[in-house]
């Protein structure tokens, strides 16, 4: 990713050409390549070939197709200029693709993932010789982009080299952590001295570069990858596995899909919204591969990276520097804790959100807008009649072609996703009041293709229960209740460390009111400002299961992060003046530097606390997921078990289509809580199962303590009723003395 205004100078001539970010006919020739090697893969899988290629390989080749055809040749087409805006729309609509094709084909009972996998790559194939046929005679690249990308001068190869020493701290330090030690305070007091070495390098690595009087593009792309893995990946480095272990759950839903071919019903209201988990069955088979596991532990990198480019749009449209731009992306990730961006539906809808909300800036801040007399009043009446002009070198038609673009993106969030789909009617509506998009009726369309899947395709969902579900509509103090006050509980230490977290999130916010204020008079101010606001009208609609206030920061942080980055740069300009430096830009210096590296680092030591608070009930091990894969595997048929709080990894085809397969049961009453081996005792399940992660949920959200938890193991024990199966570090299976005792290999 780099700016949307390239570094290196651009070809022109006197009459109007096109704009491309980078060359044309190198990313078709990308594009065409892809869907070749997405075809030689197809007819492979398709003769039981497959292990010719390397599962890596096999899926390095499908993750590619997936984000980059065929967005690729579609945005070739539409001819759109700024790089990060590109890429953006080429990953979603890459992803909306693959999305749409797997869910309607799957809903209408027509599930063959080779044959749309083969449709799409010749479709694909076709794009890129057509786009490359209408290519414009005069269009214009960065000159010497590629050159600029291969120069390694001094100043940008002893920054690779910082990050390539920041990066090997890293590593080492995550190889060394012991996350199963975390307690109350989460992972910050099993950090070591060298992540926090290696974290110093890359901030002073990251204010350095951002305070030359040229920002290298090449070094902050880097480092927002290296950001992103101190950041998301200490955990999942450390363990081997996910740090979020409800992406387990959604494993098991896909490897169901896949394995059945059609949609579950009445099992779980996410199959109503299971485009996310369609196109991951779609992967699979196209794939070859058994199961989605070796995905999950990356997919927070993965995903941080695609995210990265509409942040970046966002923000250059938002502020209008490129320097500022990158800072926003520094400020969003360090202030991220809510672990949203796992291997899950809310992670892509995000991207497809903010790809809207980037092109629809983008299109305001380029295109002529007709200008309202002053007035309140004035505004109020004249700024929904208002239409912007067309965007410099867009007609009619491609400007429609836009429109008809995000529309698509619009659909596959509406089937992938509860709650995001709503806010894009809400944003889209604030662009249409506000009279600052030509699209001023796609907000009733997204409207339409909403009310339409959920009377239609979401059944499951609120078949039986609608009145519940309208009842919670208004009831903010009960959103605001389940959402922050039912998580003040549990252990005092982790109770008080939640205020952090709050503390945190009002942070962030005040900064960015602040940074709005500062950026009033940018034709972007206001519509803007409406974007970090209207995530907070969903609390109105419903709690969502106690998680719509946290679901509210994820979806405003994007637009909040530009904010917050043009008050930093406030605020630094008014500290250099203070300090008497004549210059208003950013310098050199090792004063800057440092101070600016200490800065982040703190930003850094909150947001590993953070985002690590819940590592002793969210950390998975490759142990739990070897034995629970075999447990579930081995269990006879119409097995009970009793899980001690849940168990993410147990999901998959047993216990969600096999009618015989084992019954789980869980924690359900206060009384039970209070005296977990006589409740189990009495319910007799055939099996007890519990992990490290269920065990410091009970302690940390519910106050119980290691002793009493230990202690009721040992009870069950005791009374002879019970024989330890598996007595692992972090797992621990109990068997009935008469059920069948399992063979692990684990073991």
């Amino acid at each position: 990713m780099t700016a949307d205004t390239a570094a290196p100078q651009v070809t022109g001539t006197s009459s109007p050409t096109t704009a491309f970010g980078w060359n044309p006919r190198s990313a078709l020739l990308l594009g065409g390549a892809v869907s070749a090697a997405m075809l030689a893969l197809n007819l492979l899988v398709a003769i039981g070939a497959s292990d010719l290629i390397p599962e890596p390989l096999r899926l390095l080749v499908t993750l590619a197709g997936a984000v980059l055809v065929p967005g690729l040749p579609v945005v070739v087409a539409l001819r759109i200029p700024g790089r990060a805006l590109s890429a953006s729309l080429i990953v979603s609509v890459s992803l909306a693709t693959v999305i749409l094709a797997a869910q309607f084909t799957i809903v209408a009972e027509w599930w063959s993932p080779l044959t749309v996998q083969t449709l799409v790559a010749i479709g694909s194939l076709v794009g890129c010789v057509v786009a490359e046929r209408t290519l414009p005679r005069h269009y214009t690249v960065p000159r010497g982009a590629l050159q600029y990308l291969r120069t390694v001068s001094r100043a940008r190869a002893l920054a690779l080299g910082a990050l390539l020493v920041s990066v090997a701290l890293f590593v080492f330090a995550a190889r060394q952590l012991d996350f199963l030690g975390s307690g109350h305070y989460g992972i910050i007091t099993q950090v070591g001295v060298a992540f926090w070495l290696g974290f110093a390098v890359l901030s002073a690595t990251i204010v350095h570069t951002l305070t030359r009087s040229h920002v290298d593009h090449v070094v902050m792309a880097a480092s927002t990858v290296v950001l992103l893995a101190y950041t998301t990946m200490l955990v999942p480095v450390a363990s081997g596995e996910t740090s979020v272990p409800t992406a387990f759950v959604h494993r098991g839903f896909i490897t169901s899909i896949a394995e059945s071919g059609h949609l579950p019903n009445g099992i779980d209201a996410r199959f109503s919204w299971a485009g996310f988990f369609s196109a991951g069955a779609h992967l699979v088979t196209v794939a070859d591969v058994q199961d989605v596991t070796v995905l999950l532990a990356w997919s927070t990198l993965f995903m941080g990276a695609l995210l990265a480019f509409p942040l970046y749009a966002i923000a250059i449209s938002v502020t209008g520097r490129a320097r500022l731009a990158w800072l926003s992306v520094v400020l969003y990730q360090l202030f991220n804790w809510y672990q949203q961006d796992y291997f899950a539906p809310q992670a892509v809808a995000l991207v497809f959100y903010t790809t809207i909300v980037a092109t629809l800036l983008w299109q305001l801040r380029r295109a002529p807008l007709p200008r309202i007399e002053p007035g309140f009043l004035r505004f109020v009446l004249d700024a929904p009649r208002r239409t912007p002009g067309l965007v410099p070198g867009f007609g009619t038609s491609r400007t429609l072609a836009i429109g008809a673009v995000l529309l698509l993106l619009i659909v596959a969030n509406v089937v992938s996703h509860q709650i995001t789909p709503i806010l894009v009617v809400i944003a889209l509506a604030f662009f249409s009041l506000f009279g600052v998009t030509r699209y001023r009726t796609l907000w009733l369309a997204a409207g339409l293709v909403f009310a339409a899947w959920f009377s239609y395709g979401a059944t499951d969902f609120w078949f039986g229960h609608l009145q519940s579900i309208f009842a919670e509509i208004g009831q903010v103090g009960s959103s605001v209740n389940r959402g922050v006050g039912q998580r003040l509980s549990g252990d005092p230490t982790y109770q008080q460390m939640q205020y952090l977290r709050m503390g945190a999130s009002g942070l962030f916010v005040a900064v960015a009111f602040v940074g709005w204020l500062f950026a009033r008079g940018r034709r972007t101010w206001l519509v803007a400002g409406a974007m970090c606001g209207a995530p907070f009208a969903l609390v109105l609609l419903q709690s969502y299961g106690g998680e719509m206030i946290i679901r509210c920061f994820v979806l405003a942080s994007p637009v909040l992060a530009p904010f917050a980055a043009v008050a930093v740069a406030h605020a630094v300009r008014a500290v250099r003046k203070r300090a008497g430096s004549r210059a208003a830009t950013p310098a050199g210096g090792w004063v800057p530097v440092v101070a600016g590296a200490l800065a982040l680092v703190a930003l850094g030591a909150l947001l590993t606390t953070n985002r690590g608070l819940n590592t002793s009930f969210e950390a998975s091990t490759r142990e739990q997921v070897v034995v629970s894969d075999e447990f579930v595997a081995a269990v006879p048929a119409g097995s009970t078990v009793m899980a001690w709080s849940y168990a993410p990894h147990t999901n998959g085809v047993r216990r969600t289509l096999d009618s015989r397969g084992p019954k789980f049961s869980f924690i359900d009453s206060d009384e039970c809580m209070r005296d977990l081996s006589t409740c189990a005792l009495e319910r007799s399940p055939s099996y007890l199962y519990t992990t490290s992660q269920g065990t410091g949920m009970l302690r940390l959200q519910y106050g119980l303590s290691p002793e009493y938890l230990d202690a009721q193991v040992s009870e069950l024990v005791a009374s002879g009723r019970y024989v330890p199966m598996v007595d692992g570090d972090s797992i621990t299976i109990l068997r009935r003395f008469d059920s069948a005792a399992i063979e692990f290999e684990t073991s």
